[in-house]
């Protein structure tokens, strides 16, 4: 059993290794170069990631692990309010980027450039996708409190949280003054509803 949790955290630590690599701009710029049409990266990349995302939840559903609590009202109650929270989030979001984060975008539109979100529930926290993502995986952890979901849920956030701070950076040189002005405004994770004063 121990060894099973032991690859569980290395097919997760593997595949946030070659998610990050394979979205870094040094292979982007060398695909580039090495692709007729690179404009299909985006697509492949992201179905390559689907799939891979895929077997390790196949994986880790199949796979025998221990139960850390008993399961009460308040965790059931707590857990099921949580993650589907988390997972209305996680759907708005996608649902608005899904021409980006699919790959799509890019096989009809060539050179498109982003554009900075600010709008909608961006207006209360910089990164609502991952802020869903957490409420989700750390709410299904109080209705399903599994071992392997632990090590999933602590591996998925430590690299979520680097991301970000790696996403910020990329963002402060596209957008320049405009997201450092919104990153004073707007609080990275945790939601604020306080009206803000136009600039």
């Amino acid at each position: 059993m121990i060894l099973n949790h032991i690859f569980l955290a290395l097919l997760w630590i593997v595949y946030c290794v070659l998610h990050s690599v394979l979205a870094s701009d040094w292979i982007k710029k060398n695909m580039r170069m090495r692709m007729k049409n690179f404009k299909w990266y985006r697509l492949w990349y992201t179905l390559f990631a689907f799939v891979f995302l895929a077997a390790i939840i196949y994986f880790e559903v199949e796979m025998a692990t221990m139960q850390l609590f008993q399961p009460n009202s308040f965790t059931v109650i707590a857990g099921t309010v949580l993650s589907l929270s988390g997972l209305g989030l996680m759907f708005i979001c996608i649902r608005k980027y899904f021409m980006n984060l699919s790959g799509l975008r890019s096989l009809f539109i060539e050179n498109f450039s982003n554009e900075l979100q600010i709008k909608g529930v961006h207006k209360y926290v910089r990164h609502p996708l991952y802020l869903g993502t957490f409420v989700f995986i750390w709410g299904l952890l109080l209705l399903m409190p599994l071992a392997s979901l632990l090590i999933s849920n602590t591996i998925i956030t430590i690299y979520t949280l680097i991301g970000i701070g790696l996403e910020e950076r990329k963002l402060l040189t596209e957008f320049g003054e405009s997201y450092s002005k919104y990153r004073k405004t707007v609080p990275m994770l945790i939601p604020s509803f306080k009206l803000r004063r136009r600039q």
